[in-house]
């Protein structure tokens, strides 16, 4: 039969190549699949038929002397036989899935050009042996799975042919065949049949158990944490369709491995076999996660993450796995499928498949949760019918109850019957309620985990991301600077001036930029007005001047500094009076500004000199010693703008400085802005007074929603004949425009690059 086989392997191999081959320049299903992706799927179908045809015969071994593999023929050839059908593992899973990804995973492509074909070509020269592996003393005689695995290992070999003659790959370099290496390795290893190990090594006479909390319980779920944060961290940089591309093949060599123990008996015998069925929650997941990362399937992933993540680790922790030895096939299946049950759908989120889930999305889990429950409580009650051992979920046995103690059995004597035709049903309604809540409240407690480590997360991505800015920035500079010290403006021809160039900012909740592309050049010595209605954009590019906000594009430039890469150096030339001040109202006045000072390296002599001079003026002789909770407000406006003052900015921003202030402090303080510009300073401040910015401005800008409309010298306005309040309505009133969005935004910069 040998040669039965050798030609059923061979005339496949030939088809498939010659399909490929003859029809590369076409794709048969067109829009469908490519010529490629159609094979891929006809080799899954033939894997899958092979499979469930019956038990493989190598997968009951329990040890094969590989401590002396020359040692006698029977124990080699079934050593050699279990490492080539893991092999065959390996590359199938690598051929079924590279079709669909062929344009994102280059690094896989050697794989598939050049270890793929050996392996075939490997196992087509072992055919015989790896038949008497699968099937014994059948492989002497005809068996349709044979003939079907002779079919499989000829496809595989004639798409891996074409591959080799077809594919073209870059030439790599040393580092990147290492990566080629242990990415071929990664695949080899997470392929793995759960059979494999006792099969290869025994179970010895001293069986070790993964329960109960021992060292090898404990280091089993500490392994759960090492490899989901091994997983994470070597494809978080990757690119979204080699992150899916990563976790697929995770999730379909799991299944793989998971499936070994069923067949077509599962179909074939019902109702007796739906008992066997996985219907466990950690063992839907086997075939769940394959199914939403193939498919894309959002709204069935987070049903995985809220319940069959929990349920898995609640298995582990609690291990059903009979007094198994650890290496066996059924306990290694266990903890595969559980691993992954916890593991895949937590990697999904962290690697950022799918959006986080919102507290929607985890109410929508628990109503499906409800109706699976549901409908296992009545399959458990009818199928004990037939098998007394069903116990989906461990509702139907005292698994859990008896972990609890003899309250949790005491609830369980609570039964209800139901008779119907021949069948009785049996339920614990009091126990399989209490069931139910307890799993729900253990699933807002995982939502509420969930949450903080969102938040942690979240925190940490922006840490680094900043030390990424910060050290982009650095460089930056000191390619700008060109040798100059870091203290050194970048522009010091720009020192005394204030520029915005293409400023934009927009804040991460919104779709449309709070400003747009502000242009604005002020020189030293100007006292400029910032006009604009409520909400029209002058805060934010405050804010964005003095650093309290990040910039989204563009530039500012601070007396020759730049306010992003250069931020300390630039808000030493800055003093801000904010429209909301936030004082320390337990320290006095003077501390207070004497505090400010410090900040700024204030000499002594020159911050007295300035501050007799200002408590003078704002009349705080008598209060500036006392603790400022005890000032009114318009007395802590005053020591807020006092405290900007003291270090003789260059630059002077103030943002609706005069609200609140008596029309003596109004005065004095408008006399200080005058004198501060005509020491060559600027006075950059916003306000909704008309008359005070047209009686004391050199220059004024108008904005409105986040676009700056004109900027004009006063002077100018005067001229024309229009008063500056008549000017500023019709500016307004005239503009309609709506904030620029982020595809408009985006959508002038295409046209820009288009036309240069």
């Amino acid at each position: 039969m040998s040669f039965l086989y050798y030609g059923a392997a061979a005339l496949s191999c030939a088809i498939v190549f010659a399909f490929l081959f003859f029809c590369r320049k076409k794709d048969v299903l067109g829009r469908f699949f490519t010529n490629k992706q159609l094979i891929a799927l006809i080799y899954t179908l033939l894997f899958f038929v092979r499979s469930f045809g019956g038990t493989t015969l190598i997968q009951e071994t329990l040890g094969l002397n590989v401590y002396s593999p020359f040692g006698p023929q029977g124990n080699l050839q079934a050593f050699l036989s279990v490492i080539i059908i893991w092999l065959i593992y390996t590359v199938l899973l690598a051929n079924v899935t590279y079709p669909f990804f062929e344009n994102h995973i280059p690094l896989v492509a050697p794989i598939i050009r050049y270890v793929a074909p050996v392996v075939y070509a490997l196992s087509f020269a072992s055919l015989p042996m790896l038949n008497r592996a699968l099937d014994g003393d059948l492989a002497d005689g005809f068996h349709y799975r044979l003939l079907i695995f002779a079919i499989e290992i000829g496809v595989g070999l004639g798409l891996s042919i074409f591959q080799l003659v077809s594919l073209k790959t870059k030439k790599l370099t040393s580092h990147q065949y290492g990566k080629v290496a242990l990415i071929f390795l990664g695949m080899f290893v997470i392929t793995i049949p759960c059979w494999a190990p006792q099969a290869i090594f025994g179970l010895g006479s001293d069986a070790v158990l993964l329960e109960d909390f021992t060292l090898y319980h404990r280091l089993f779920l500490y392994g759960t944490i090492a490899f989901a944060l091994l997983v994470h961290f070597l494809f978080n940089k990757c690119e979204y369709e080699q992150r899916r591309f990563a976790l697929i093949y995770i999730s379909l060599a799991t299944m793989i491995s998971f499936c070994y123990q069923y067949d077509f008996s599962l179909f074939t015998d019902l109702p007796h076999s739906l008992s066997s069925w996985p219907l466990h929650l950690c063992n839907t997941a086997m075939f769940i996660i394959p199914l939403v990362l193939i498919f894309k399937m959002e709204k069935l992933y987070y049903f995985t993450i809220f319940i069959n993540v929990l349920g898995a680790f609640l298995a582990m922790i609690l291990p059903n796995t009979d007094k198994a030895n650890w290496i066996s096939a059924f306990s290694i299946q266990f903890w595969e499928n559980h691993y992954m049950a916890m593991l895949l759908p937590i990697l999904i989120m962290s690697l950022k498949i799918f959006p986080r889930p919102k507290m929607k999305q985890f109410i929508y889990s628990l109503i499906a949760f409800f109706g699976y429950y549901v409908l296992v409580l009545v399959l458990n009650a009818w199928l004990t019918n037939y098998d007394s051992g069903v116990d989906f979920f461990f509702i139907n046995s005292d698994f859990i109850a008896s972990k609890l103690g003899d309250w949790a059995e005491d609830l369980r004597d609570i039964t209800t019957t139901i008779h119907y035709n021949d069948l009785t049903f049996v339920f614990y309604p009091v126990y399989q309620a209490l069931y139910f809540l307890v799993y729900v409240l253990l699933s807002f407690a995982m939502w509420f985990i969930y949450e903080q480590v969102f938040e942690i997360t979240d925190t940490y991505e922006i840490i680094m991301e900043r030390n990424r800015k910060i050290r982009a920035d650095r460089l930056a500079l000191e390619a700008q600077l060109a040798g100059r010290s870091m203290q050194e403006p970048i522009n010091p021809q720009n020192e005394g001036k204030l520029i915005l160039r293409n400023f934009s900012k927009r804040y991460s909740t919104s779709d449309v930029y709070a400003v747009y592309n502000a242009n604005l050049e002020i020189d030293g010595g100007q006292i400029f007005g910032f006009l604009g209605p409520n909400g029209a954009g002058k805060s934010t590019i405050i804010k964005s001047i003095v650093g309290i906000q990040t910039i989204t594009s563009g530039q500012i430039e601070v007396s020759g500094y730049d306010a992003d890469k250069q931020s300390v150096e630039a808000k030493m030339q800055i003093g801000f009076v904010p429209d909301h001040y936030a004082l320390y109202e337990n320290l006095t006045g003077r501390e207070y500004i004497n505090y400010i000072a410090d900040l700024y390296n204030v000499s002594k002599e020159d911050r007295d000199a300035r501050m007799a001079d200002y408590i003078a003026r704002f009349r705080l002789e008598s209060a500036i010693d006392n603790p400022m909770k005890t000032y009114s407000h318009g007395m802590k406006q005053k020591i807020t703008i006092m405290s900007a003052l003291v270090h003789n900015p260059k630059i002077w921003i103030l943002d609706e400085p005069l609200t609140g202030l008596d029309p003596e402090s109004i005065f004095q303080v408008k006399e200080c802005m005058k004198e501060h510009a005509s020491r060559g300073n600027i006075v950059f401040f916003s306000s909704h007074i008309i008359d005070v910015v047209e009686n004391i401005c050199d220059r004024i800008a108008i904005i409105r929603k986040g676009q700056i409309l004109c900027t004009k010298t006063v002077a100018e306005i005067k001229e024309s004949g229009i008063a500056l309040e008549n000017f500023y309505m019709d500016m307004i009133d005239g503009n309609t425009q709506a904030p620029v969005s982020v595809k408009e935004a985006e959508s002038k910069t295409t046209l820009a690059g288009e036309a240069v």
